[in-house]
This record gives structure tokens, sequence and C-alpha cells, in this order.
């Protein structure tokens, strides 16, 4: 199954390729967990994700055509 991928702000300097949407191969029932681990982003790094425009946690179970967005930790003064 493929889901599409962006990671924004700080996470992406580790993976430019996915400062855009990216296409990622997965197996069938895997989780946001399962993907976040697959793309080495630790948990304290990522604040939010989002799928399809909607809020989800890290136990959401992914689908074939989904479009996934990890957001960062936010940092600053």
């Amino acid at each position: 199954m493929q889901v599409t991928v962006k990671l924004l702000g700080i996470l992406s300097f580790s993976y430019p390729a996915f400062g855009k949407f990216h296409p990622v191969q997965l197996k069938e029932g895997e989780t946001i967990r399962e993907l976040r681990e697959r793309l080495g982003l630790p948990l304290n790094e990522v604040r939010f994700v989002s799928v399809n425009g909607k809020m989800v946690g890290e136990e959401y179970v992914l689908v074939e055509g989904d479009e996934v967005v990890f957001f960062p930790a936010a940092s600053g003064g």
C-alpha cells in the first residue's frame, strides 16, 4: 500500500526529499507510530501528525492513499 508523507520544519532537514509530499510503501495495517519509527523520527521531535488534513494519534491505522504530514515540536523565544 502507498501513502504520501511530508515533513515540516526542522524534521525535513534530515530528509530533504520529504519537504514535499513523497510516496512511501507500507504494509497493510501499519500505524502512524510504525511510519514515524521507519522514518527515524524521534517521538520528542514530532508535535502533531495530520492525515488527510485531520490531526491523528500514533495508533491511527493508515490506508491506501493517505496524505500524512508530520509537524515538528515548536521552539523559539
